[in-house]
């Protein structure tokens, strides 16, 4: 065991090591300049003796800078004892400091009205957070760039109220999982829109060590500035800028591994054999194995093969190295941003590896006028099997091969592979070729701002964006022999690449923004209004088009009332000729109660700090579609595939949100609440079915139907205080949304059957994305119970599902299928604890689900893959063996074990489990020194375990993956790319 651990230090630190020789080498370099003879020392406080950790320390006039630690102490090199030290931190006033002798020093900062955590970003204009009536929230990034996170979608499981991240895999290369605001209310993409310093960008680009804030427009009022994009929520991001008057280095580097959390049980040789003879014997077939051939089983003689493990010869392991590097003068401020991010798999093909740069510039080019140039660009590859191209292929076929299945001939031949049914995926991995994935990003974003005066400016934003991807595929020659050596089938020579789909974005926009104190002081407003023209080109001849008009206002009144209005026309080329424009209108209110006079009291003695009541409303839209759905199609023939529609137009959305802000006990609790109600109609399904035409097969079409309404609650809360010298705090989260469909056709009383599955169906009173089968009664327990049941399916036999004949026709059809629940995550809930003592710190965050219902589908649940073919290969779980139906067991959790076609495949409630779950996302343990050599300042070792423990109903493998039913990682229950935990050792230390 000690050996192993020694191994996986040496895999760790191995990487790191040259990365941080080299930051030794620029740190030397950088701090040559400040070897002086004085050291200058001091605490930062503030005005009620708290220390005030990373508060920037610098002496006036010069780039010699220090940052406070944990306790809030800083050391300062200086040539003399007569300067002047700025004090700064987030949250308080700057302070100028004189110092005319060494001696330490005792600083005390003064609260900020307004300082940058209290200043909301809410697209195309930034607003107090205190002149806010809508529901935003923000991520907090500095807990964030404490996490080892592989993907930015892992930021958002656990962390904000009303947003939910189901991870479903942890394949190199992968999404990962999707982000919801409030809810799915569509059949299309229901992903938020994510703005990355103006510029519309996927997440999964961003570093977190790059983002300086993160914030989430949750409803309408909020989100209704981006019109038409706005219905699944907005993520508003914007990325760290330098800072004037101090050259600085900040480096983030961890390495770590990942470790299987969801690995499948199956049954060994002799209890496979064994199973498979009682499925056989039951359907009256011939048995395979014999009592001599189960003895070898058990003996050993006939080893047990674990083809998952087999697939699984290496540790997978992670490495991530960020360094930002930042300055400026009285000309501008810099910041480029370096990242890199490597992942290996569980064998010698799979991994992924990304490069990324961004360089962001703050330049005075005038008294007046200033440009924000930022340059990004990132280069990506992850690996895969040749012929399991999407990650997933190999897993799926170790689960079909069963334990009986040697991987090699009993011979002196190397690499002497068996080929069961022309399968082997241990081989695969050898001889079956690479197929490696490459693409390419580069943005250019250009912001230039004329400031008319102290209240006025006007600003554009031009930017472009282009991404190319390409593959390239290797596989060598290789002979597969037979048990005499023999040839019996050849891999060929291969060397192939080809060329993806570029796509190139163009996005022009002019804004004018107003901002003025009114009333001496007493009002204040905020108007903004712009213009915006978008285009996305691809390589396959598809083009979108987009133009926008829009304007907000924000109005405090006596620092008491708020209003909120915004308008936004949207134009898109995707919708009909006719219904290409749609207007969205909002509004808020809110009363921050805590300014009234009659709480004066309480406000002044510290027991109530905030006291805020919001409301709003507004209409949002959804065109995340694609183009030319409502567009004729017609093939080769001549014949119509498709029939437009020329009505065809925007999703849409009303939405009413209230929410209260609660701040008390002198700022140690805080507490927000929300409910919420949002109407979704117009909704777009692509694959409507119509009477076919003379000629034509099947004919579908694109229309504007059905309405799904999502209402639901959030609630947060936060202490936080300090016992002795340590600091802690507490948080929890807790929300739910119901989901309901409204109308599911032009009418409410009709009904939407899904081409595309049956196990889905929408009318009034479903859920969206129902579970929609058969009703269950026990089994079948003997031949006369199966006789004297006339409503049964045909080949029934006993320990077969008994069904519930619904209409009492004497048959069980389609008719007789029911709603047996939906998929939803409800009742969501998390916890965090933070602490810190001196140089120490803490952190636990926990996630999970109250109440679901969860799908145990394929291998997971049956004891074959049910292919619709032979129903005949791969062995059953273990758990399935242990509580399956038998004529000594007929009240079993499942039915009896089968091969071949079977009755007992069909969706019914068999086959729901109950997939709530309690998750420990992060435990993290840090250690902070504050100056190593005359370079390193408040370096932090950190060790970091994410997604390691679990406590879980779910019968199935991982509880999170459920609800994943679209895309790559769609749950099928066949088999997959495990879910890992990640064990992580981390540095993260400044330069200047």
């Amino acid at each position: 065991m000690l050996h192993n651990y020694l191994n996986y230090f040496n895999l760790i630190y191995l990487p790191m090591r040259g990365f941080l020789l080299f930051f030794v080498m620029v740190c030397s370099f950088i701090g040559a300049y400040a070897q002086t003879s004085l050291t200058l020392t001091g605490i930062v406080k503030d005005n009620i003796n708290r220390p005030v950790p990373n508060a920037s320390i610098l002496i006036k006039g010069t780039n010699i800078g220090a940052e406070t630690d944990a306790g809030g102490n800083f050391d300062i090199k200086s040539n003399s004892s007569n300067v002047i030290l700025i004090i700064s931190a987030v949250g308080y006033e700057t302070q100028e400091v004189p110092v005319k002798e060494n001696k330490k020093l005792n600083i005390i900062l003064a609260e900020s009205n307004v300082g940058i955590d209290e200043v909301i970003v809410m697209g195309y204009n930034s607003v107090d957070k205190q002149h806010v009536a809508s529901s935003v929230a923000q991520l907090n990034m500095e807990q964030a760039k404490t996490r080892p996170f592989l993907k930015m979608q892992q930021a958002f499981s656990g962390t904000i109220p009303g947003v939910t991240m189901l991870q479903g895999t942890s394949l190199p290369g992968s999404t990962f999982g999707g982000i919801n605001i409030r809810g799915i209310s569509t059949l299309q993409n229901a992903d938020p829109l994510v703005i990355v310093d103006g510029m519309e960008q996927s997440i999964e680009d961003l570093d977190p060590n790059q983002i300086k804030s993160l914030t989430v427009l949750k409803d309408a009022a909020s989100a209704a500035m981006y019109g038409s994009r706005g219905a699944n929520g907005v993520i508003i991001i914007e990325t760290e800028r330098g800072t004037t008057g101090q050259f600085k280095v900040n480096i983030n580097a961890w390495s770590g591994f990942n470790k299987p959390v969801d690995l499948p049980e199956f049954v060994n040789a002799a209890d496979y054999m064994r199973l498979n003879n009682e499925g056989r014997t039951y359907q009256g077939q011939n048995t395979l194995y014999s009592d001599e051939d189960i003895q070898k089983a058990v003996s050993g003689a006939i080893k047990t093969v674990d083809w998952v493990k087999e697939v699984m010869p290496k540790t997978s392991m992670v490495h991530n190295q960020s360094a930002n590097i930042s300055g400026g003068g009285g000309v501008g401020t810099f910041n480029l941003m370096l990242g890199h991010l490597q992942e290996t798999g569980l064998n010698a093909v799979e991994g992924s590896q990304k490069y990324s740069a961004r360089f962001n510039t703050n330049i005075n080019i005038a008294n007046k006028f200033s440009l924000l140039a930022d340059f990004y660009v990132k280069k990506y590859q992850y690996d895969r099997l040749l012929d399991n191209d999407d990650g997933h292929g190999l897993y799926k076929i170790a689960w079909r091969m069963n334990p009986t299945q040697q991987v090699y001939y009993d011979t002196d031949l190397p690499e002497h592979y068996i080929l069961h049914n022309d399968l082997n995926p241990v081989a695969r991995i050898n001889r079956g070729g690479i197929k490696n994935y490459m693409s390419d990003q580069s943005t250019i974003n250009l912001r230039p701002r004329y400031n008319i005066n102290s209240k006025l400016n006007v600003e554009g934003n031009i930017s472009y964006m282009i991404s190319k991807s390409a593959n390239k595929r290797a596989r060598k020659t290789f002979k597969y022999l037979d048990i005499t050596g023999k040839p019996i089938s050849i891999a060929t020579n291969l060397v192939e690449a080809s060329q993806g789909v570029s796509e190139s974005q163009l996005t022009a926009r002019a804004l004018v923004n107003y901002t003025d104190d009114l009333r001496d002081g007493q009002d204040k407003i905020y108007f903004t209004a712009g213009t915006e023209v978008m285009n996305y080109t691809y390589t396959d001849y598809r083009e979108v088009s987009k133009a926008s008009f829009f304007g907000k206002l924000n109005y405090s009144f006596d620092n008491r009332y708020i209003l909120e209005a915004t308008a936004r026309a949207d134009g898109s080329s995707k919708f009909a000729p006719k219904h290409k424009w749609g207007f969205f209108p909002s509004a808020a209110i809110a009363w921050n109660a805590h300014n009234e006079s009659f709480l004066a009291d309480l406000k002044n003695s510290g027991a109530l700090s905030n006291l805020k009541i919001r409301a709003s409303y507004g209409l949002i839209g959804n065109e995340n579609v694609d183009p030319y759905l409502w567009e004729e199609i017609v093939n080769q023939y001549g014949w119509t595939m498709r029939v437009p529609n020329y009505e065809f137009s925007w999703e849409k959305q009303k939405q009413w949100n209230i929410g209260l802000d609660l701040s008390t006990l002198k700022d140690r609790l805080s507490f927000t609440a929300e409910v919420y109600d949002k109407f979704s109609y117009d909704l777009i399904y692509d694959l409507f079915p119509v009477p076919p035409l003379t000629g034509s097969h099947t004919l579908t079409t694109a229309v504007n139907i059905g309405e799904v309404r999502n209402k639901g609650y959030e609630l947060s809360a936060k202490w936080s205080d300090k016992i002795g010298n340590v600091n802690y705090s507490i948080g929890g989260s807790f929300f739910d949304n119901k989901n309901e469909v409204l109308k599911a056709g032009h009418n409410p009383t009709d009904t939407l059957i899904f081409s595309d599955t049956n196990d889905k169906i929408w009318y009034k009173g479903i859920t969206l994305d129902n579970y929609y089968g058969f009703e269950s009664n026990g089994f079948f327990r003997d031949a006369d119970d199966v006789n004297n049941t006339s409503a049964k399916m045909a080949n029934t036999l006993p320990g077969d599902i008994k069904y519930v004949d619904q209409n009492g026709d004497g048959i069980i059809n389609d008719a007789d299928r029911v709603n047996l629940g939906d998929p939803f995550p409800h009742l969501n809930y998390s916890i965090s604890l933070d602490l810190s003592y001196k140089n120490w710190d803490f952190s636990v965050l926990g996630q999970g689900v109250g109440r679901r219902l969860g799908w145990i589908r394929g291998q997971e649940g049956f004891p074959v893959l049910v292919d619709n073919a032979t129903n005949a290969l791969g062995a059953p779980m273990q758990y399935y063996a242990d509580n399956r139906w038998t004529p000594d067991t007929p009240n079993s959790r499942f039915p009896r074990v089968w091969t071949g076609t079977s009755t007992n495949t069909y969706l019914s409630d068999v086959w729901l489990s109950d997939a709530s779950y309690f998750r420990i996302k992060m435990i993290q343990l840090g250690y902070t020194v504050k100056n190593i050599g005359k370079s390193f300042k408040n370096t932090r070792f950190y060790i970091n375990i994410q997604d390691a423990i679990t406590f879980t109903k779910w019968e199935g493998l991982e509880p999170e993956r459920v609800g994943i039913t679209t895309g790559p990682e769609k749950y099928d229950g066949n088999g997959s790319y495990p879910r890992m935990a990640t064990y992580t050792f981390g540095i993260k230390t400044s330069i200047f």
